[in-house]
């Protein structure tokens, strides 16, 4: 394996992975944020497969890739065999992460990065088959966390004692980090809005009377005087 890091010789000569011949892929701080923290002896996963996945082979975990491309595959071993790191740790799980990860095999994992097809809900569906096999004190990496399909995801984790939005490790990918084994809230009341309750469903004239009436009636007290006028109806 060439002694240079791995992110620089890259940087060097950004691989066209994806079929177009032009890079894309995680920014250059989170690959090197991935090469200087990931551990030989991880369990790690990706939905999306690409230049993060040449430097996941060079730390040598064991490592599953999702991507609807099979070419993919072939491309980034090949770029892997010149650039002298060993892919034999790598599977690659070919077809879209929403199927691949619903009949997965789950497995512990110490690090998962999410960045795959980022309309709505995959995303979401991605982060869903995942996080409950993620390990406490483990790791996700979601990218273009700017985008609402991802950034639902922070924010709900912003907001829930199981997991900590820590410093993001690039200006597009957030990072989380599993505090304990906790299935999200089945049921959500006025407590899961966090004070954002949003009603841009209605049109403007609505939205502050429905806004207004569901602060005041969701709460213990609201609810209280409710029952109240029921019974002197």
């Amino acid at each position: 394996m060439t002694s240079t890091p791995i992110t620089d010789a890259l940087r060097s000569a950004p691989p066209g992975l994806h079929g177009t011949g032009e890079y894309w892929g995680l920014a250059w701080s989170a690959l090197e944020w991935l090469e200087r923290n990931l551990r030989p002896e991880w369990s790690t996963l990706e939905t999306g497969a690409g230049a993060s996945t040449i430097v996941f082979a060079a730390a040598g975990t064991a490592h599953e890739a999702v991507t609807p491309d099979a070419g993919e595959e072939e491309r980034i071993r090949a770029r892997c065999s010149e650039l002298g790191v060993e892919s034999g740790a790598v599977s690659f799980l070919i077809g879209p992460s929403h199927e691949i990860l619903a009949r997965w095999e789950p497995r512990p994992l110490d690090l998962v990065l999410v960045d795959g097809a980022h309309g709505f809900p995959y995303p979401v569906l991605d982060w869903w088959h995942v996080a409950p096999h993620v390990r406490v004190g483990g790791t996700v990496l979601l990218d273009d966390a700017y985008l609402p399909a991802v950034s639902s995801i922070v924010d709900f984790a912003r907001d829930n004692a199981a997991w900590r939005v820590d410093d993001a490790v690039s200006f597009r990918t957030a990072r989380l980090t599993k505090l304990a084994d906790e299935e999200p809230p089945f049921f959500a009341g006025a407590d899961a809005s966090r004070g954002r309750m949003r009603f841009a469903y209605l049109p403007p004239h609505r939205r502050v009377v429905a806004s207004t009436r569901q602060r005041v009636f969701s709460t213990r007290a609201g609810l209280w005087a409710v029952r109240r006028l029921r019974r002197g109806a």
